[in-house]
């Protein structure tokens, strides 16, 4: 996965708010996991289909009735990890979240679990956490949130999956429960240079998706940018961007809620600039 993922994270030197207690937010929708409708958990995208179920609702639970359950599963000759998404609006800067997990890794698959800030669907800020080393018992994570920018969020999203997805080891499960955010001193990256050194199109994350993903770019200079998406015959589906962009790091969610499962690709046209990526929905 690149490091942007993780916004680039530099040394902490700016403090933006005075030292408080922590303590936590309550906006995380369905945080707990308590609440479920048709075999998902709600206010949360998973890439369970109806050929394979690699989200489930469990009751081994850190606290509640629930967790949610995510196990490796194979189908048609390949194996596939779980992935669970959400996104919502949020005006706030946490500087952590934190949440409980249980975790058995077969053949060094590893947990992941990503965090990201978004100010006109440009990254702001972010974290993660990932291990690889298996949990019996219910241990506790925390993901640090550095910033970018001293603007505040208008929205976030938060992706909790196992890697590899595809090829992943059957008999690898999670369990995640209880998510919180907290809140005290906000420190932002010093990144004197948030211009990036030449275009580039990210692998969209995640991927195999259901039924949205995040598609990242980079923009060097002012120019026009496209952003399309098209199907395996070549047919135009929807255009993302078109417009004049400036130089920084932009990244835009593309829902494929109406189409059907299959390979599609995403075609990124700035300047001179072309490139296109494959990317796989299933539902």
């Amino acid at each position: 996965m690149s490091s942007k993922i993780f916004y680039r994270f530099v040394k902490m030197t700016i403090i933006l708010s005075v030292a408080m207690s922590s303590f936590a937010l309550c906006q995380i929708p369905n945080a707990g996991f308590e609440n479920w409708t048709n075999g998902a958990p709600d206010n949360w995208t998973v890439n369970s289909t109806s050929q394979f179920q690699t989200i489930m609702q469990s009751t081994d639970a850190h606290s509640g009735s629930y967790s949610v359950e995510g196990t490796v599963v194979s189908f048609s000759g390949f194996s596939f990890a779980p992935v669970l998404t959400t996104a919502f609006p949020f005006t706030q800067r946490p500087t952590a979240l934190s949440g409980y997990y249980k975790f058995n890794s077969v053949g060094s698959d590893t947990l992941l679990i990503v965090f990201a800030s978004y100010k006109n669907d440009s990254g702001i800020g972010g974290g993660a956490f990932i291990t690889a080393v298996s949990a019996g018992s219910y241990t506790q994570f925390n993901i640090p949130i550095t910033y970018i920018s001293g603007d505040t969020p208008d929205s976030v999203g938060i992706s909790i999956m196992v890697k590899p997805v595809i090829s992943a080891h059957s008999g690898t499960t999670f369990n995640i429960d209880d998510l919180a955010f907290t809140s005290g001193p906000t420190a932002v990256e010093d990144q004197p240079n948030q211009t990036p050194k030449k275009f580039e199109l990210e692998q969209n994350y995640p991927n195999p998706f259901n039924p949205s993903t995040i598609i990242r770019y980079d923009i060097p200079k002012s120019t026009f940018v496209s952003l399309k998406i098209y199907n395996i015959l070549g047919k135009e589906i929807t255009s993302l961007v078109n417009e004049e962009k400036k130089p920084g790091e932009y990244s835009i969610t593309f829902n494929a809620a109406n189409l059907p499962s299959g390979i599609y690709f995403y075609m990124l046209n700035a300047g001179s600039f072309s490139e296109t990526k494959k990317f796989v929905l299933l539902k």
